[in-house]
């Protein structure tokens, strides 16, 4: 679980990352059940939480794309709720 919480700043050439603003990430334990559903996403290369901020973060191939409704899905099933997503051209995690 310590890959729930530690940061990097390499950048990854071929990648992008995907913040998503959630509400409802409050525990390890409970991100850790989503950490699993992303990481068994096609080209998703890291995962991480800023459970202060409400923030997911993940790392995919640039050819990676998440659908709105497939991002409400996939968090409701998790028991968060999905606000939004920004996607950053270089990846940092």
């Amino acid at each position: 679980m310590a890959a729930l919480i530690t940061f990097s700043n390499t950048a990854y050439a071929g990648e992008k990352e995907h913040l998503m603003q959630v509400h409802g990430a409050v525990c390890p334990s409970c991100a850790y059940g989503l950490e699993k559903k992303f990481m068994k996403i096609d080209g998703v290369k890291a995962f991480d939480v800023d459970f202060k901020a409400g923030i997911v973060s993940v790392c995919a191939d640039e050819n990676v794309d998440f659908a709105e409704e497939e991002l409400t899905t996939l968090f409701k099933q998790s028991g968060y709720t999905y606000k939004g997503e920004e996607i950053q051209d270089t990846c940092t995690l």
